[in-house]
């Protein structure tokens, strides 16, 4: 199973916690979705089991657990 990182944006608080543990994978920026608050973004185009561990790091650091591991296919469906 090919695993990806999944940003809840509805729960996401914009802290800046995953992007600076892995910002190989995270960056946060506004999203006009939310009325330009700050929010997470994976960067799925980005290999991510190779540096699993930090993913892994970030997802179990961020304060409000917005951070989940999903399948590849399911989160290029969002």
């Amino acid at each position: 199973m090919v695993r990806k990182a999944f940003v809840d944006r509805e729960i996401c608080i914009g802290c800046n916690v995953c992007s600076n543990e892995c910002p190989e994978v995270f960056v946060v920026k506004e999203d006009p979705e939310y009325d330009n608050s700050f929010k997470s973004f994976p960067n799925n185009a980005v290999e991510q089991e190779p540096i699993a561990a930090k993913v892994q790091k970030a997802i179990d650091l961020c304060p409000v657990q917005c951070i989940s591991w999903k399948e590849k296919q399911a989160v290029e469906q969002k």
